[in-house]
């Protein structure tokens, strides 16, 4: 479902008067929180976790001899430490204050090491740092989590899987019940949304790796 199919969704589940919204923008009254509760239950769900496989993508950066220093896709969170590679040498990720204090100012002849650099005011944009110039022209390659999605637009859809998506309209619905004083709106949201989403977490989670025999 679109930003607007599930706004439109809410409306019909929970009951409420009238039709529509008949667009996510320019809407107010009761409208404009059937839009709010969607995007903010959606930007909720994505922040349970960091590691939702539906958050997962790849990325590339072409690095250049004399440069250290790149940009990382404006929507990164997270590397996945082992897929980092140079070409075919994988890079080893450690904490900004551990490279700072060991590669910050140090002349190695071939990239081993990689950190990411914290973000100030001055540029909200994360970027990466290799402790050696590549030397000739390269490409980094990686796996990353993405930022939360935010819906803005009436066509913007929901990273989630689309048979997924009532889970964003149920939470959206435990709002409006709290908002309406209607506990059997929000009792039918809680229940609804545990149930999608035992099934979210069993797809769109790392499955559990069981410990070996103990000694």
């Amino acid at each position: 479902m679109t930003f607007l199919e599930l706004c439109q969704r809410l409306r019909q589940e929970v009951g409420a008067a009238g039709s529509g919204p008949a667009a996510v923008s320019g809407q107010n009254g009761e409208a404009q929180r059937l839009v709010n509760w969607i995007r903010q239950a959606w930007l909720e769900i994505q922040s349970q976790r960091a590691d939702w496989a539906f958050a997962w993508a790849t990325g590339e950066i072409e690095m250049e001899d004399g440069y250290r220093e790149y940009a990382l896709p404006n929507n990164f969170a997270s590397f996945i430490p082992e897929t980092i590679y140079l070409e075919d040498r994988r890079l080893r990720l450690i904490t900004y204050p551990e490279f700072r204090r060991h590669f910050r100012k140090a002349k190695q002849e071939v990239p081993r090491y990689i950190t990411v650099k914290p973000s100030g005011a001055a540029s909200l944009d994360s970027s990466v740092e290799i402790d050696a110039n590549p030397g000739e022209t390269q490409f980094l390659t990686f796996e990353y989590f993405r930022l939360p999605q935010s819906l803005s637009l009436n066509t913007d859809v929901p990273r989630l899987p689309d048979h997924y998506h009532m889970a964003i309209v149920y939470r959206a619905m435990i709002q409006y019940g709290m908002y309406e004083n209607a506990p059997e709106v929000v009792q039918q949201g809680q229940l609804n949304l545990e149930r999608v989403m035992t099934d979210v977490a069993r797809t769109q989670l790392p499955a559990m790796e069981l410990g070996g025999p103990l000694a």
